[in-house]
């Protein structure tokens, strides 16, 4: 189906949870239910396109955020979404 592949609803998906606060990678695999391989490639996608921003706090410590960018993403996402529906 039209926009069923397991990258696009990770996307979605990722961007519902930073659209409320910002997130570990942990908690977005745990939410997203892909393959690591999958989020993995989401998020280096979506933070190379300026949809999120990765912040490296440390070691192993690294939290994710919705840019402005991304916010307007989601937004026209959830429109494509319902009006394909």
């Amino acid at each position: 189906m039209l926009f069923e592949s397991a990258e696009t609803r990770c996307l979605l998906k990722v961007l519902e949870i930073l659209s409320s606060e910002k997130s570990k990678y942990s908690i977005m695999f745990k939410s997203t239910k892909v393959s690591h391989t999958t989020l993995q490639s989401v998020l280096k996608e979506a933070n190379i396109k300026g949809i999120i921003q990765k912040s490296d706090l440390g070691h192993q410590n690294v939290d994710y955020k919705i840019t402005e960018k991304g916010k307007k993403v989601y937004l026209h996402l959830i429109e494509l979404f319902k009006l394909i529906k």
